[in-house]
C-alpha cells in the first residue's frame, strides 16, 4: 500500500522534457521562444546557423588557443577534467585555458594541461554571502563585459562543458570561431556544433560527447574518468600539518566531508554523530583508526555540533583550514571518504580514494555520482525523486534522515577493518545501490 501522501510527493519530482534540460515549464516556454527568434535573426543575417556551421567544417588547421567554460562548483570542474589530457593529446601545441569561478582556480592552475585560467568573479553559480540582492541580476551584464575580454584572446575553439545560453553567448561575442556546445540550455543558434543532448546520461559521458565532436575519444577505460595528481608543494603542505597533529602514516584514515553545496543534500548533524561513535567504537583493538572533518570554512558549525563536547580520541576537525589543492593531497592519504554528492566526493574519487557517497533526491545518482573504481552509492528512494531543489519542502527530510548510519557504517567496513561493526549492522542495513 502507498503512504498517503504518495501522490503529494510523487509531484515534487521533476525531470526534463523534450529538447531542453530545464525541469521548470516557463523555461522551456522561454527558451523556445528565444532559440526560435534567435535562429530567425541569425538565418536573415548573415546566415549564422548553417554559414558558420559549414566554414567550421572547413576549417584545415589544429586550433592554436581553446577555451574551455567551466563556472559552476568543484564537482562539476573535477568531472571536467576528463576533458583536458584528451585535448592536449589531440592538440598538442595549442593553448588550453579554462575560464572558471574564483572557487576553482587554485584547482585549474594546478593540473599540468591548463596553461592559463581567466577567472569570472561574478557569475549565477556565486553561493552563500557573494550572493547578494546585487549580485543576483548583475552577472548577466557581466557576461557580456566578460565576452568582449575574452574577445582579445582570439579563441580558435570555444567549449561550453555545461550547456547555457549566457555561455553561448559570451563565445559568440568572444568571437570564438569554433564554438561547441548543448542546444538544451538553449542559445544553439550561436553555436557552430553541438552534441545530442541525452538526458541523466553520467555527465562524464556527456563531457565525453563534446569531444567526440572534434573525432576525440578515449583509448581505453583509464582515460574516461577524471584524474587528479596533488601538486608537490601541496603534498608537503598537507604531510607536515599531518605530522604536527599526530596523525602518522601506520593508521586506517577515514575522512568524512560533513556537509554539501544545498541543505536538500545534507545528511543530518545526529547521523554523522551517530556514525562517528559507531566508527570509534567498533574498530578492532590492532587497529588505529583516525577521522578527519572536513567542509568549507562555512561548515565549521556543524563539524562542532558534530564532535560536541566530547573528547574524542582520535578525531581532527579540517574543516576550514584546507585549500583545494590541500584537500586533494589530503584526501589521497586517506583511506576512504564518506561524504555527501558534493565535490570533495568526485576529487576522491579523482585521487583514487574509495568513496562512499551519500545521495539525497535532489539528483538522479546514475547522472552525478563520482567516477572511480571504489565508489559506493547509498541512498533512500523516495517518490520525489528527482526534485532539483535547494531545500527539501517535505517534513522531515526523508531522502537523507532516513538514510541510516548502520547503512553507512556498514558500507565503510568494506573498505576498513570495523568487524565487530559489520556484524552489528549487517541486519539493520537500510536501502544500497551502487
Amino acid at each position: 500500500m502507498q503512504p498517503a501522501n504518495h501522490k503529494s510527493t510523487k509531484r515534487l519530482r521533476r525531470r526534463p522534457l523534450g529538447r531542453y534540460r530545464y525541469v521548470r515549464l516557463r523555461w522551456r516556454i522561454m527558451f523556445t521562444l528565444i532559440d526560435t527568434l534567435g535562429a530567425m535573426l541569425f538565418a536573415s543575417a548573415r546566415l549564422l546557423r548553417r554559414s558558420f556551421a559549414s566554414a567550421a567544417s572547413e576549417i584545415n588547421y589544429d586550433p592554436l588557443r581553446i577555451l574551455l567554460i567551466q563556472l559552476d562548483h568543484m564537482g562539476d570542474a573535477i568531472i571536467t577534467t576528463v576533458m583536458l589530457p584528451l585535448l592536449r593529446r589531440r592538440y598538442p601545441q595549442a593553448s588550453i585555458e579554462v575560464l572558471c569561478g574564483p572557487w576553482n582556480r587554485e584547482l585549474f592552475e594546478s593540473i599540468g594541461h591548463v596553461d592559463r585560467v581567466h577567472v569570472s568573479r561574478l557569475n549565477r553559480f556565486l553561493r552563500g554571502d557573494s550572493r547578494s540582492f546585487f549580485t543576483r541580476f548583475a552577472w548577466a551584464g557581466a557576461v557580456f563585459a566578460q565576452g568582449l575580454r575574452l574577445r582579445r584572446c582570439k579563441f580558435d575553439l570555444g567549449i561550453d562543458v555545461r550547456g547555457e545560453f549566457p555561455h553561448a553567448l559570451m563565445l559568440w561575442l568572444a568571437g570564438v570561431r569554433r564554438r561547441l556546445g548543448w542546444t538544451c540550455g538553449g542559445g544553439g543558434f550561436m553555436l557552430t556544433d553541438t552534441a545530442p543532448f541525452v538526458p541523466d546520461r553520467p555527465e562524464v559521458d556527456s563531457r565525453l560527447a563534446l569531444l567526440e565532436q572534434l573525432g576525440i575519444k578515449p583509448a581505453d577505460g583509464s582515460e574516461a574518468r577524471p584524474r587528479y595528481n596533488p601538486t608537490s608543494s601541496s603534498e608537503r603542505s598537507v604531510a607536515s600539518m599531518l605530522d604536527e597533529l599526530g596523525l602518522h602514516e601506520q593508521t586506517t584514515r577515514v575522512a568524512l566531508h560533513v556537509s554539501a553545496g544545498t541543505t536538500a543534500k545534507r545528511w543530518p548533524v545526529e547521523h554523522w554523530r551517530t556514525l562517528l561513535d559507531m566508527l570509534k567504537l567498533s574498530v578492532p583493538e590492532n587497529i588505529q583508526l583516525q577521522v578527519v572533518l572536513i567542509g568549507g570554512s562555512a561548515d565549521r558549525q556543524i563539524s562542532r555540533h558534530i564532535i560536541g563536547d566530547r573528547d574524542l580520541d582520535g578525531v581532527v576537525d579540517l574543516t576550514g583550514r584546507l585549500n583545494v589543492v590541500e584537500l586533494a593531497a589530503l584526501l589521497q592519504r586517506v583511506d576512504l571518504l564518506i561524504g555527501g554528492d558534493s565535490g570533495p566526493a568526485h576529487l576522491a574519487a579523482a585521487v583514487g580514494t574509495p568513496v562512499v557517497a551519500l545521495f539525497s533526491g535532489t539528483n538522479n545518482h546514475r547522472q552525478w555520482q563520482p567516477c572511480g573504481p571504489d565508489v559506493v552509492v547509498l541512498r533512500h528512494p523516495v517518490d520525489c525523486s528527482p526534485c532539483h531543489r535547494h531545500q527539501c519542502p517535505l517534513a522531515g527530510h526523508p531522502c537523507m534522515h532516513k538514510l541510516e548510519p548502520a547503512s553507512v557504517a556498514r558500507a565503510a567496513g568494506q573498505y576498513i577493518s570495523l568487524t565487530g561493526l559489520l556484524q552489528n549492522c549487517e541486519s539493520r542495513a537500510h536501502v544500497k545501490e551502487s
